[in-house]
């Protein structure tokens, strides 16, 4: 990694080789609001040895931070606003948030990351989702959600529509690096949850925390 002792002044470090040949696949990802961690194994070296240069970069640029985040152990960047106000990418054409139903699924996501915290890969199947919403602690809350009433079982068209809910907000996720869709499985909904996911926690703490309460609210509001 490069001596981070010095300050850093200007874009010079664009010029290298390697930096050039990657500059654009690195700048579209964190654009688009992607969290890059070692899967993206090329932009996140390119991010981790010139990381005070891209630093420089994005902060005097665009008035965004470079972010290195860590989650048991994995290390990610993302790009977030500054604390003195919101960067050039704060217009809503530019920068949308996470809708009532994906902050809803995200939470849950977050939660089922935990359940399987000793295994390499947290990935998941829809039928893990549909044991969380049958079995889990939160299970009243997600059946009001996802099914307007609480029963032991649910029949297969009431199941495709909250597969549905669920595999769109997947998609969503997936462009934000926070889960990883995995390739070839079409007809079922699998995919990785990453460490990104815990984003989550520092942009909804208290959604968190109070989860039954948020739920219930949001159906009481109609947002679901």
């Amino acid at each position: 990694m490069e001596n981070e002792n010095y300050e850093i002044s200007n874009y010079s470090f664009l010029t290298e080789e390697s930096v050039e040949k990657h500059f654009a696949d690195v700048n579209i990802l964190l654009l688009s609001g992607k969290h890059i961690d070692n899967k993206y194994y090329v932009e996140y070296t390119m991010l981790e040895n010139y990381e005070p240069h891209w630093i420089f970069f994005y902060n005097n640029l665009y008035k965004l931070n470079l972010v290195a985040g860590i989650s048991d152990g994995s290390r990610y960047y993302y790009l977030d606003f500054t604390e003195n106000g919101k960067g050039k990418l704060s217009d809503a054409s530019r920068n949308k948030e996470l809708t009532e139903l994906q902050t809803l699924i995200g939470l849950t996501l977050l939660d089922m990351y935990y359940q399987k915290y000793f295994d390499e890969e947290k990935i998941i199947h829809w039928n893990d989702i549909k044991t969380q919403i049958l079995e889990s602690d939160h299970q009243e809350a997600y059946k009001k959600v996802f099914f307007n009433d609480i029963r032991d079982s649910y029949d297969e068209k009431e199941w495709s529509i909250a597969e549905n809910k669920f595999g769109k907000t997947i998609d969503s996720f997936d462009k934000l690096g926070w889960v990883e869709k995995q390739s070839g499985r079409n007809e079922e909904l699998v995919f990785e949850i990453r460490p990104a996911i815990h984003r989550l926690t520092k942009l909804y703490k208290e959604e968190l925390h109070n989860f039954v309460l948020f739920s219930q609210q949001l159906k009481n509001d109609g947002a679901l």
